[in-house]
Order: structure tokens, then sequence, then C-alpha cells
């Protein structure tokens, strides 16, 4: 009896080690070989297990380690595909995407002329529907309306712009952060209208996040890469300091022309004023 109560508690060890080894209570095929080496060693001689229970048994483990072996590597495949999509990703940054979503950044920054310039995502929208009632409300971090605007009268299959100047409702300046647009509005019939809602915003990074690619806009949201619908150079705004060089050019350039038209008529004058002396002296010499 005490034998059999030994045998019992090495199997209950080794099948315990065997499941220490392993992440949360999943068992690998490592335990199942355990299971069935422990099974045939120590299984009654007198009824013995059928062989056909034994190839039975053989397959099953065969076809789990094929699973387990194919699940190993297409998560290898999965990591190098996102790998590989991240670094594709990057040919993105400086770009202009126009992004599905909802979410708008406000950053300030120092343009290139030193001076303090607020950029806030362009939020664009279409609705399914004319829209009889309905607002647009711009929410902070925390969920908190911070500015509302009447959508009353809006066309269905229209695009429209929502260009947020940065200040809330009370007129004061919304800090910069990512910030959620939502639309509430309704037909004539108090039925409520979905819209297509579309972000514009300049790429400033990537983001690789639990096999997710996102892309970091200048306004500080992330947006998924899947989720992009256009790509486009951005508009290189010029500064004033160039502004004034150009104007500058051309003031000096419309001088320049003027400088030399005048040079030009005095010289025309100059060559009248010589045909004319050389008329009379020769009506002179006729006379004579």
């Amino acid at each position: 009896m005490s034998s059999i109560t030994q045998a019992l508690t090495q199997t209950n060890n080794e099948f315990n080690s065997a499941l220490s080894k392993q992440k949360g209570s999943t068992l690998d095929k490592d335990s199942f070989m355990l299971l069935l080496v422990t099974q045939f060693k120590y299984q009654d001689p007198l009824n013995p297990m059928d062989d056909k229970e034994f190839i039975a048994q053989m397959a099953q483990f065969s076809s789990l380690e094929q699973l387990m072996n194919l699940n190993t590597s297409m998560e290898g495949l999965t990591t190098a595909t996102n790998n590989q999509q991240m670094v594709n990703a990057t040919s993105y940054i400086g770009k202009l995407v126009s992004v599905s979503g909802n979410t708008i950044g406000k950053s300030t920054a120092a343009n290139a002329d030193g001076k303090m310039e607020t950029s806030v995502s362009t939020f664009r929208y279409a609705f399914g529907d004319n829209v009889v009632k309905g607002t647009l409300s711009v929410k902070d971090a925390n969920g908190n309306t911070i500015y509302t605007e009447d959508l009353a009268g809006k066309q269905a299959g229209t695009t429209f712009e929502f260009n947020w100047n940065g200040k809330m409702g009370n007129g004061l300046d919304a800090p910069d952060g990512v910030y959620t647009v939502t639309l509430a509005a309704f037909n004539d019939k108090g039925e409520a209208v979905l819209s297509d809602q579309v972000v514009d915003a300049t790429v400033t990074g990537v983001v690789n996040s639990d096999g997710t690619v996102y892309l970091g806009m200048d306004g500080g949201q992330l947006m998924e890469l899947a989720n992009v619908r256009q790509v486009t150079t951005p508009k290189v705004k010029e500064s004033s300091s160039n502004k004034d060089e150009s104007e500058d050019k051309g003031e000096e350039e419309s001088k320049d022309e003027e400088k030399a038209e005048e040079s030009e008529k005095t010289e025309g004058n100059s060559g009248s004023g010589d045909e004319e002396s050389g008329s009379d002296a020769a009506d002179e010499a006729k006379a004579a």
C-alpha cells in the first residue's frame, strides 16, 4: 500500500513540477507528454492500455505538437509583419494625412520667425441625411465639454470643415492637448443622423503598441495607420522674413525697370533733338 502511495505522490510531484513551468494555467505539449508517460508508467499490469487507445493518444499528441509549432511560427510572422509595417509607416513622417476618426490635437510652438504659433487639427464631416437640429461638441481628455457649435441646416452629402480656433466657450484659450469632437445630429423625423468623420493632420512619428501601428500627429494624438485614407505633401508656409526679402527684391526690380524706362526716354528725346538741328541746317544750306 505504501508503494502505491509513494508512486502517486511521485506522479503528483512530477506533474506539479511540469505545471509550475507553464505560463498561466495553459498546458503545453510537454505537459501532455508527461501525462501520457505517467499513464504508461503506472498502468495496471493486469489490465494494460489497449494498443488502439495508445495509437489514438499518440496521434492526438502529434497533432497538438504541430498546432503549437504552427502557432509559434505565426506569432513570429505577425511580429515581423508589424515591424515591417512600422518601418514602412516612417515614410509618412512630414506628410499631411486624412485619417478616419474624431480626435484632434492643439499644439503651440515657435515658427521660423521665433514667434509662438498655435495649430489645431482640421476636422471634416459629412452627414448621410439633412440635419434639422444638432450640436458639435469639443471634449477634453476627461470628457468635459469645453466648446459647442450649432449644426442646424447642414445638408446631406456635403463635406463640412471644423477649424477650431483653440478657444473654449468662455473665450479663454484651451491648453495644448488632445481633444475629441462629437456630433449629435437629427433629421426632420427626430432620428439620429450618422456622419463620416475625418481628421487632417501632419505626421510627426510612428508608434507600435501591442502589434498595432499608430501615427503620431503634430497635435499629439495617435491615429491608427489602418485608418489612413489619403496622404499628401503639406504646403510650406513662407516665413515673414522670406516674405520681406521677396518684397524687397520686387521693389528693387520695379525701381530698376523704372530707371531703364527713364533712360530710354532720355535717349529718345536727345535723338529727336539732333534730328531737328540737322534738318534746320539742311534748310539753311538750301536757302543759301
